[in-house]
C-alpha cells in the first residue's frame, strides 16, 4: 500500500504547493472567507465529489462512498487566515493587505483537498464513507467547528482526524499523543466606569483606572493562588484602553480591560473564568465603580482519543516519519468540539526547513514561513496512509 500511496503522490506532482501558494496568496479572515469555499467547491465538484446540503456559513463537507463496507472517516481542514501584515519576500506573498496565512491553513486546505482529488480518482481505496471537512473560522470564537456539530456532521461521523502544520519542528517529525493536546480557552472584558474630573483636584472625581491597575496586579495571581500548582494555565491580561494619550489632566470615566484564560482542563478554565467576575466585580466595589463584565467561554480542551492516536501513530511508522514526544502545548484548537462527540484526533506535523537554510518561526507572526517543496508532498503521503490505515483497520 505505501509504495501506491508514494506512487499516487509522485503523479500529483506540484500541484499541492501550488495550492498552497494560490491560497497564501489569496487569504480571508474567519467567517468571511467567501472566495476561498467557492474555490474549494470548486474543486471538489470538478473532481465529482458531493458535497453536503445544510452546512451553514463558509464551512464546505464532501464525501465519497466507497463499494465495500467500512467506517465513516472523517478528515478534517481549517480555511481561515489572520489578520497580519506580511513580512519577507516571497513571491506567493499574501495580496491582501492586513490579511495572511500565517498558522498554515493554507497548506491544512491543500493537503485534504490533494487526498480528496485522489481518492475520487482511486476510489477502490474506499472502504465506508470517507467525509472532507473544510471549516470556517477556526481562529475566531466562537470558531466553526461548533456549527458543524450542530448541523450534524458528528452523527455521520464514526472517526475524525486532523494534522496541524508545525513550523516550529523539521519536516519529517509528527506530535501524536493520546489524553489532552490543547488547552480550554475563554476571554473577559471589562468595562469599568468611575467618575471623571480635573487632575488638580482628584478628590472630586473617582479614576477608575485605580481598580483596573489593582486588577491588573490580582488577576495574575490567580494561578499562582487559587490554583494547583501542578496544574498547567495562563491567565493574560491583553489590553488596557483609557483617557487621550497625552492628555494629562483628565481623570477618564471609563476603562476598558480585558485579556485570555487558558487551561488544559476545562473544568480548571471555568473555574479561573468565575475568579476572574468575582474578582472584577469585588474589587470595582470596593474602589466604588461600577463594572460589566462580558465573558466568552471558548474552545474546550482537545483529548485525543487513544484509538484514533494509535492508527495515526501507525501510519506515522509505515511512512518513516519520528515520533516525537511533546507536552501539550496551551494553544486552543475548535476541534475539541468535534472530538467530544466522536473518537478523534489531531497531530502536530512538522513542516520546518529540515535543512537549516530557514530558521523555524513561530505561528502566528508575519514571518510565519513553511517548507512546502519538501513538507506538504510527505504530508499527502501521510494523510492517505492515514485514511486507508481507519479505513480497515477500525471497520
Amino acid at each position: 500500500m505505501n509504495e501506491l500511496i508514494k506512487e499516487l503522490v509522485a503523479q500529483y506532482g506540484q500541484k499541492i504547493v501550488e495550492n498552497r501558494r494560490y491560497l497564501h496568496a489569496h487569504p480571508e479572515l474567519s467567517f468571511k472567507e467567501f472566495k476561498t469555499a467557492e474555490w474549494i467547491r470548486s474543486r471538489l465538484r470538478d473532481a465529482g465529489i458531493p458535497m453536503l446540503t445544510g452546512i451553514g456559513g463558509n464551512s464546505t463537507v464532501g464525501f465519497l462512498k466507497g463499494d465495500t463496507s467500512g467506517p465513516s472517516v472523517g478528515l478534517r481542514a481549517d480555511i481561515d487566515a489572520l489578520g497580519l501584515i506580511e513580512e519577507g519576500d516571497l513571491s506567493f506573498k499574501s495580496t491582501v493587505p492586513g490579511v495572511m496565512h500565517a498558522c498554515g491553513h493554507d497548506a491544512h486546505t491543500a493537503i485534504l483537498l490533494a487526498v480528496a482529488e485522489i481518492l475520487a480518482a482511486h476510489r477502490e481505496l474506499i472502504k465506508g464513507t470517507v467525509y472532507f471537512i473544510f471549516e470556517q473560522a477556526e481562529e475566531f470564537l466562537p470558531g466553526g467547528a461548533v456549527q458543524l456539530v450542530k448541523d450534524g456532521i458528528m452523527d455521520k461521523i464514526d472517526y475524525l482526524f486532523a494534522i496541524h502544520v508545525d513550523a516550529e519542528n523539521p519536516t519529517g517529525t509528527i506530535d501524536i499523543e493520546e489524553g489532552v493536546r490543547f488547552a480550554a480557552v475563554g476571554t473577559y472584558d471589562f468595562k469599568i466606569t468611575g467618575r471623571g474630573g480635573h487632575g488638580g483636584f482628584p478628590h472630586t472625581a473617582n479614576n477608575p483606572l485605580i481598580p483596573a491597575s489593582q486588577l491588573i496586579s490580582s488577576l495574575n495571581l490567580i494561578p499562582a493562588l487559587k490554583c494547583d500548582p501542578l496544574a498547567s494555565c495562563t491567565l493574560t491580561v491583553s489590553y488596557l484602553h483609557c483617557g487621550v494619550e497625552g492628555v494629562a489632566n483628565v481623570i477618564p470615566k471609563k476603562v476598558s480591560m480585558g485579556g485570555c484564560v487558558r487551561a488544559l482542563d476545562t473544568e480548571l478554565r471555568d473555574f479561573i473564568m468565575a475568579e476572574v467576575k468575582r474578582l472584577g466585580r469585588s474589587v470595582c466595589a470596593a474602589c466604588n465603580c461600577d463594572i460589566d463584565v462580558s465573558m466568552v467561554y471558548g474552545y474546550p480542551a482537545v483529548i485525543n482519543h487513544p484509538d484514533c492516536v494509535a492508527v495515526m501513530s501507525e501510519a506515522a511508522d509505515e511512512v518513516g516519519i519520528m515520533r516525537q514526544h511533546v507536552p501539550p502545548r496551551l494553544g486552543a484548537e475548535d476541534f475539541s468540539y468535534f472530538a467530544e462527540q466522536k473518537p478523534a484526533a489531531i497531530a502536530w506535523f512538522g513542516l520546518a526547513d529540515s535543512t537549516g537554510r530557514h530558521a523555524p518561526t513561530p505561528h502566528h507572526s508575519p514571518g510565519f514561513y513553511l517548507s512546502d517543496e519538501e513538507g506538504l508532498p510527505l504530508a499527502l503521503t501521510y494523510m492517505l496512509t492515514l485514511y486507508c490505515k481507519a479505513a480497515n483497520k477500525l471497520s
